[in-house]
């Protein structure tokens, strides 16, 4: 008779009972531990980046786009209304001061000038013949009647006027013969011109403008905000667009009133060393408008508005606390506070996503 093999299953099971034990006696002691080190039942610092403040060097630039322009320059017009006949400057031309640009039709006004010529030699014949007869009354004396001696005389009279007002009328005529040569007010370079040869010119077409080449300025404008902070005799680092290094340069000129229209005052800058460059040419300029040599600043992202109050949160024995500040606004990452902090205050860099109270340390 054949023999049954026993079971090992009552065993198994208890082995398998106490790895069990030996599993979750290992879950609770090490959440034991982690309880006994992390205390999770206690509110955690949160790590945050800081600042400790300390006096420094602090300058305040204020930065804006200009271009440049030359210091002198004038747009010519005709003084009358005429054809043009030639043409004796172009863009980019050199003229000198007095020169013929443009020589206009004047026909017309040298005939008015041969008119007024024959008008006035007519008439100063006139004049010697009335001169001729008032010699012959003085000359008879008392042979002649008082009548017609003050007859003479007032012929005379009348032909002198007359011959005045002719020789006048003369010289304005020969004037306006000028007009039609139109001359260069400066010396300069041609920037533009504004019509062609045998075109028809009137007083507001713009025949050419010149300018001054070598006396350059950059013409930019501020915004009204700090428009009142700026003006003559500030420095400024200018760096014309495609220079890799800024130059030096002053501010020579501050609009006393704000365009209404744009809300920007006018101000021009001066290089301090003379430059060749292409007018209309871009320009950024750095304007220095203060510099404090021991300075508390601050990150402007430090900084929590509320209304008209402004404060900061620092660190204060390992707690966010807020404090009250008044800085001087300015548009740079950093700005100058006047009140509210000192030496060794530690600000917290960030604090949107923090409160007064909150426990924190320092990364």
């Amino acid at each position: 008779m054949a023999k049954s093999e026993t079971s090992p299953r009552p065993v198994t099971r208890r082995r398998k009972w106490r790895w069990g034990w030996i599993v979750l006696f290992l879950i609770v002691a090490g959440a034991c531990a982690y309880a006994l080190v992390e205390r999770p039942w206690e509110p955690k610092p949160k790590a945050v980046a800081t600042e400790t403040i300390a006096p420094a060097p602090v300058t305040q630039v204020l930065a804006v786009n200009g271009r440049i322009a030359a210091r002198k320059s004038v747009t010519i017009r005709s003084a009358v209304s005429a054809q043009a006949l030639s043409v004796n400057a172009d863009v980019g031309d050199v003229v000198e001061d007095g020169e013929v640009l443009v020589a206009l039709d004047a026909s017309v006004v040298q005939a008015q000038v041969q008119q007024a010529r024959a008008a006035l030699d007519a008439q100063q014949v006139k004049q010697r013949q009335a001169e001729a007869t008032a010699s012959r009354s003085q000359a008879l004396g008392d042979n002649a009647t008082r009548a017609s001696r003050e007859e003479a005389e007032l012929a005379l009279a009348a032909t002198v006027n007359e011959t005045a007002r002719l020789q006048a009328a003369l010289e304005q005529v020969e004037r306006q013969v000028a007009q039609y040569s139109v001359q260069a007010p400066m010396s300069g370079v041609v920037l533009s011109r504004g019509f062609d040869q045998g075109q028809l010119v009137d007083t507001q077409t713009e025949l050419f403008v010149i300018a001054d080449t070598a006396d350059l300025v950059v013409e930019t404008d501020v915004d009204e905000l700090y428009s009142s902070r700026v003006s003559t005799g500030l420095k400024a680092m200018l760096k014309p667009v495609g220079a890799s290094i800024a130059q030096e340069g002053t501010v020579t000129f501050a609009a006393p009133t704000v365009d209404p229209s744009t809300g920007g005052r006018a101000i021009k800058i001066t290089f301090d060393d003379q430059v060749t460059l292409p007018i209309g040419q871009t320009v950024n300029a750095n304007v220095i408008v203060d510099e404090v040599p021991d300075a508390l600043s601050v990150p402007r992202s430090a900084i929590i508005t509320n209304g008209a109050q402004s404060h900061v949160l620092v660190v204060d024995g390992g707690v966010a606390s807020e404090r009250s500040i008044v800085f001087n606004d300015w548009p740079a990452e950093r700005v100058i506070v006047t009140e509210g902090l000192s030496t060794g205050d530690v600000v917290i860099v960030d604090p949107t996503a923090l409160k007064s109270g909150d426990l924190v340390t320092a990364e």
